[in-house]
């Protein structure tokens, strides 16, 4: 539960196996003793140090001599003198925590002590605060070394959104700033999440499952089914997945596509996922897979990702991606593609019901487009004004900017600005939003997502609203009646005349791809 130190005194001198060189710096050897010199081998130190920390790439830079420990920046000064016994390894909200004889303290990062040394052990600061142990116990102090959270705790966490874990009797639970308990001690040793909208997961830091949840947002804690949580596509994988929508005969790209040029990389929405994952497997080579990509990596390599709305179009525009299957761009993504000195070329393949949900529970069957401007603009806030009594005020969710069902509300408030959402119901999922919906049993909330991902990738028992009397029913789509349709698109960037490309969007086109379009769940597009 607690963040693990790095203490300079237990570096493993080790680590300097070699010189490294960064940001023109590097470290020298000579006789098991230590110098900094720059690019050109001038030496900044003499040799008098034990350790030089291996990474050079941002000052100042960690030392050890003579036993002790300090920092030099990058022209070799000590900005914090080697005489503590042991220090922290980084800087935290401009100072770092450090050690002289067996007490504890604070210095700032021009080497001035401004805090102790008066503890038996500390955390570094967060959130203005730190936790630090006094006679066996931990508190809170700030940056002058008051305390504002008595060291009444036998252990403590740091603080994440305004809220720490601390242990007290063996039982673990959550504070705020101030010391109140938000929830009292009763778990054994887990982690929590605590997001910025006031929901609090409590996680077995074994599996890394959570398996309580609590919503804060009113200023109390009240514990509900779940949070939220992403969808598991493994069920639409090419080549594995058992819902992947397959041709009746072979496809009808000659040789499905050609060795002798790249193969475009796939990339897009959630909620597409299942198509474009079709697409490829009806015409990419069976060893082609999907690769998941965390938040700093490019997926240069890869065939088939799938990073969302945003991050779809993102590497769209920086070339790291060369169709996307999205729904329409954002202002945002436009004006980003136009600083780039880029365009779209966006090809229609399908459509798809922007749809209204809301808890099964609820009463209301049909709302107008000109209610849900209404809701989503701040003007109607009680169930009562769309006819629906006993239910309370409505919470509305949002999704971020720039995804594509946010993308497609912005789009039906036209010039209606939106209300801000309510703290605690942003989703960052489109399966937190109907997992919200459903599974925090709120009949007063409301929420937006499409048809297929709602009702058949998240296999949600929420109940979609008909819209100006309309329910968003394939057939409707498919004739027009149902009043919010979103065209998807296969989007690649003008001028990307790689014949892979050129021929998989021709082919997507043909009645081939508007089959599995259709055998996907979706309605394939029509002049």
């Amino acid at each position: 539960m607690l963040r693990i130190k790095v203490l300079l005194g237990l570096l493993i001198v080790a680590m300097i196996a070699a010189p490294a060189l960064a940001e023109g710096l590097r470290v020298e050897e000579r006789d098991g003793k230590y110098a900094l010199a720059d690019e050109s081998g001038f030496l900044l130190t003499d040799y008098i140090y034990d350790f030089i920390q291996y990474d050079l790439s941002e000052p100042p830079f960690a030392v050890k001599r003579d036993g002790h420990c300090g920092f030099i920046d990058e022209s070799g000064r000590e900005v914090v003198p080697a005489v503590y016994d042991k220090t922290w390894s980084v800087f935290c909200e401009g100072v770092l925590p450090v050690r002289l004889g067996v007490k504890w303290g604070y210095v700032d990062d021009a080497g001035r002590l401004v805090v102790g040394p008066w503890f038996d052990d500390v955390n570094e600061f967060s959130e203005g605060l730190a936790a630090v142990e006094q006679d066996g116990k931990w508190g809170y102090i700030d940056h002058t070394g008051r305390f504002t959270v008595e060291s009444t705790y036998d252990a403590a966490d740091d603080y994440h959104n305004g809220y720490a874990a601390v242990e007290s009797g063996d039982k673990w639970g959550l504070i705020d700033k101030s010391g109140v308990w938000v929830l009292e001690p009763q778990f054994d040793y887990p982690e929590f999440r605590v997001d910025g909208d006031g929901l609090i997961s409590v996680i077995d830091p074994d599996t890394g499952e959570s398996f309580r949840h609590f919503d804060i947002s009113s200023g109390t804690a009240v514990e509900v089914r779940a949070v939220g949580s992403g969808i598991d596509l493994s069920d639409y994988m090419p080549f594995k997945g058992k819902k992947v929508a397959v041709l009746d005969e072979k496809p009808t790209l000659a040789k499905r596509v050609s060795d002798s040029n790249t193969l475009p990389r796939l990339d897009g929405a959630t909620a597409l996922f299942p198509v474009y994952s079709a697409f490829c497997q009806a015409v990419y080579p069976k060893d082609t897979r999907y690769t998941w990509l965390g938040d700093d990596e490019t997926g240069q390599n890869a065939l088939i990702t799938c990073t969302k709305t945003n991050r779809a179009y993102e590497r769209l525009i920086e070339g790291d991606a060369d169709i996307i299957f999205v729904a329409q761009p954002s202002d945002e993504e436009l004006a980003m593609a136009a600083e780039k000195g880029v365009e779209f070329d966006m090809i229609p393949f399908g459509k798809e019901a922007f749809v209204f949900i809301v808890n099964k529970d609820n009463p209301l069957e049909d709302i107008t487009v000109d209610e849900i401007r209404g809701v989503y603009s701040g003007q109607i806030t009680d169930w009562s004004q769309l006819g629906v009594q006993g239910v309370g005020p409505i919470v509305a969710y949002q999704r971020p900017k720039n995804s594509g069902s946010q993308t497609a509300l912005e789009a039906l408030m036209g010039d209606t600005p939106l209300a801000e959402a309510p703290q605690g119901v942003v989703a960052w999922d489109m399966g937190d939003i109907v997992d919200t919906v459903e599974y925090r049993n709120l009949p007063n909330a409301i929420g937006y997502s499409f048809r297929f991902f709602c009702t058949e990738m998240m296999g949600s028992e929420v109940k979609l609203l008909a819209v100006d009397g309309v329910q968003p029913t394939e057939a409707n789509i498919r004739n027009g009646s149902y009043p919010i349709t979103s065209t998807l698109y296969a989007i690649r960037l003008k001028g990307n005349d790689n014949p892979n490309v050129v021929a998989l969007l021709d082919w997507i086109q043909s009645s081939q791809g508007m089959e599995l379009v259709e055998k996907s769940g979706y309605t394939p597009w029509e002049e």
